[in-house]
């Protein structure tokens, strides 16, 4: 009960605009009792947070008043959101990127099994090898793109696979050529 009345009083106090003294008490206190506030409001903000966040911004650190807090922490929230919109386009991007290079992968492998089943070994070892580059690809393009690869087990998983493929199709490209597989 008591968290649920400092939290209604935070929510008070945002709203009154800062005409109070108890307004000017929790601003004062920041990062004090605002972030112990807040940290027991609805949609809790962990009190570490809070302070190292109010702490850091010199507009919430210079507000007066709990509108002008609310406006200054709003006002990193669309900075922040901003930044998040720009990393989910050029993810986007980046995985477009990656959309192509496994669209090539998928022909190549599939060039690469009918090559193996007709027992054409060498152009299979080729389009298998080729295959086995596709995940660097998609690599690249997203740590490129953001600095980061959101798939990267999924990449490696392929580029072992394909790899091991390759290697397989390259040792078997050398030796005398088998006759070829019964269709399936």
């Amino acid at each position: 009960m008591a968290s649920m009345h400092t939290s209604h009083l935070f929510l008070l106090l945002l709203a009154a605009g800062g005409a109070s003294a108890r307004t000017s008490s929790v601003i004062r206190s920041v990062p004090g009792s605002t972030c112990a506030a807040v940290a027991k409001s609805v949609v809790s903000t962990p009190y570490p947070y809070c302070v190292l966040t109010l702490s850091a911004n010199p507009a919430a650190a210079s507000a007066t008043d709990a509108r002008g807090l609310a406006a200054a922490v709003a006002d990193l929230t669309v900075a922040n959101v901003t930044r998040t919109i720009d990393v989910l386009n050029e993810l986007i991007r980046g995985l477009q990127g990656c959309v192509f290079a496994y669209q090539a992968m998928q022909g190549s492998v599939a060039g690469a099994l009918d090559d193996l089943r007709a027992g054409r070994l060498r152009p299979a070892w080729s389009n298998l090898r080729a295959a086995s580059w596709q995940p660097d690809y998609c690599d690249l393009d997203l740590l490129q793109i953001i600095n980061k690869d959101p798939i990267n087990d999924e990449n490696n998983a392929n580029h072992l696979l394909s790899g091991l493929a390759s290697n397989i199709a390259g040792l078997i490209a050398a030796a005398p050529a088998p006759p070829p597989l019964p269709p399936r």
